[in-house]
């Protein structure tokens, strides 16, 4: 449990898909809604004080996931770091490469509201950066690692 509450930013250019099957996860929370990319680099800039996590779809239509988490990567005070990518379908070769390049998490939607809040958690406690991987998918499944794999 945080002692205060979590400042989100959710990236989402679709309300009925990301922002409604995260909703119950984030009830207590901030959060802010960019309905597309450039809207959220926008949020993010201005800023007063910097999002705790960035929940962020990896199929964009304008600009996808792994675009925004490099312009991102590019000096906005370790936004890219504070990024959890979530993936609503199947995942390409492409997609699957990139993830496995960065550190960042990737939730696999439909996912258990009590694992998000969770994950919400521990990137607040652990500040963003450096936390190790999290996969977190259907049902929160985890690997005897201890690490949620997603199942795609």
């Amino acid at each position: 449990m945080l002692d205060r509450r979590a400042r989100i930013l959710v990236v989402d250019n679709s309300e009925r898909t990301l922002t409604h099957s995260l909703k119950a996860a984030l009830m207590g929370h901030e959060v802010e809604i960019a309905r597309d990319a450039f809207d959220a680099i926008y949020q993010i800039d201005c800023a007063g004080r910097p999002h705790d996590v960035i929940f962020c779809d990896l199929a964009r239509n304008d600009l996808p996931g792994p675009e925004l988490w490099a312009y991102l990567s590019l000096g906005r005070a370790g936004a890219a770091q504070r990024m959890v990518f979530v993936a609503s379908k199947p995942l390409g070769s492409e997609t699957h490469a990139f993830l496995d390049r960065i550190p960042n998490p990737c939730v696999v939607l439909p996912a258990d509201p009590e694992a998000l809040d969770a994950l919400v958690t521990r990137r607040v406690a652990c500040g963003g950066p450096g936390l190790a991987r999290f996969r977190l998918g259907q049902g929160g499944r985890r690997s005897a690692a201890g690490a949620g794999e997603a199942d795609t």
